[in-house]
């Protein structure tokens, strides 16, 4: 009498139900680790520019500054290549104190809604 040999519930493995929720669980935790890294990327970028608006804005301001005191007024321009996409702006304005002057200079990067700033204020003197 030969009967069929049917598995019993001792055996070891899978059903393909089992593996394809082991495979859903495993591709949504490496989306979401994806999606992570992803903002993690923009995030460095976007502090990479905040530090280079704040380096070329301390760089503009030591020169403003080392030109003495200055009339009130405001000037606009470019930085050079590499940084040719940079923009400034000096914004020179009496004080309450008339032998001091306030100088706001910011430094821009993109038009519109992508545009990025960073403003510094000091104050110079013509005390000697």
């Amino acid at each position: 009498m030969n009967r069929p040999i049917k598995p019993t519930p001792s055996e070891g493995g899978f059903t393909l139900v089992e593996v394809m929720v082991a495979l859903f669980i495993f591709a949504v935790a490496v989306l979401s680790l994806l999606a992570i890294r992803a903002q993690t990327v923009r995030m460095v970028d976007r502090t990479e520019e905040t530090l280079r608006l704040a380096d070329l804005a301390n760089m503009k301001l030591a020169e403003i500054v080392a030109q003495g005191f200055l009339p009130p007024g405001i000037l606009t321009g470019r930085f050079k290549p590499p940084y040719r996409d940079y923009r400034w702006r000096e914004e020179i304005s009496p004080a309450p104190i008339p032998v001091i002057r306030q100088v706001r200079l910011t430094v821009t990067h993109g038009r519109g809604t992508n545009a990025q700033s960073f403003s510094l204020v000091t104050y110079v003197s013509n005390i000697p």
